[in-house]
């Protein structure tokens, strides 16, 4: 498998290495305010492995998408 660093994007470098972290239970996806609607859809918390892909494909925003991934943790200190 890759290191995080070498697989490309920010956001599949974020999600790999939170896919790895033992203490990250659930990965959510949090988007904007005024998200379009593709990336309302992907809006919520997600075991690991169904974690979706970002950017969003299809999104609208003429900003493009600005969605992120935030972890569920289950603990905070080792």
């Amino acid at each position: 498998m890759d290191s995080p660093a070498s697989i490309g994007s920010p956001q599949e470098t974020a999600l790999a290495r939170m896919r790895d972290n033992p203490r990250v239970s659930r990965i959510r996806v949090i988007v904007a305010h005024d998200a379009c609607p593709a990336c309302r859809g992907q809006e919520g918390e997600y075991e690991k492995a169904a974690a979706p892909a970002l950017p969003t494909a299809g999104c609208s925003h003429p900003l493009h998408c600005r969605c992120f991934y935030e972890p569920t943790l289950t603990e905070i200190y080792p």
